[in-house]
């Protein structure tokens, strides 16, 4: 009898393979692709409002020692400052650093030649299907959460 495909289980390997090639795709800014999606983050949304830690947290749906690891080392590599917010100094807002402003443009290309081999023969009609599908998912599991916590 076939054994039938893990849904899980292709997705922890797709995404294996988008982390490899991301950060392959970027490693000549000794950064990885999680971290150019967060510098590209903080660029866009700093240009509207103020960004801090909290904020990434929620925008990629990660829990926050992970979020400061991957901040202290992007602070380390010259990547983001933290500044000191004068209503509240335990929130430290985000911003680039030149050199990450220097090579944003480019590490914005690299993300999208990923993506582009990532939907390649892909329609958009199938996109739409999958982007459908991968919500339900996601809303499957956040309804499993909360059933958990009560």
């Amino acid at each position: 009898m076939k054994k039938e495909r893990e849904v899980g289980k292709e997705l922890q390997m797709l995404s294996r393979q988008i982390k490899r090639r991301m950060d392959q795709s970027v490693s000549e800014y000794q950064i990885t692709g999680k971290q150019v999606s967060i510098l590209l983050y903080i660029y866009d949304e700093s240009k509207k409002r103020d960004v801090y830690a909290k904020d990434i947290e929620v925008a990629f749906d990660m829990r926050r020692a992970s979020v400061t690891g991957i901040l202290q080392l992007m602070e380390k590599n010259g990547i983001i400052k933290r500044e000191g917010n004068a209503q509240d100094a335990r929130l430290k807002k985000l911003t680039l650093t030149t050199k990450a402003k220097e090579a944003r443009e480019k590490l914005k290309e690299e993300i999208e030649q990923v993506e582009t081999s990532l939907t390649k023969g892909i329609s958009r009609q199938e996109l739409s299907i999958f982007f459908k599908i991968i919500n339900k998912m996601s809303c499957n599991l956040g309804q499993k959460e909360k059933e958990e916590k009560k």
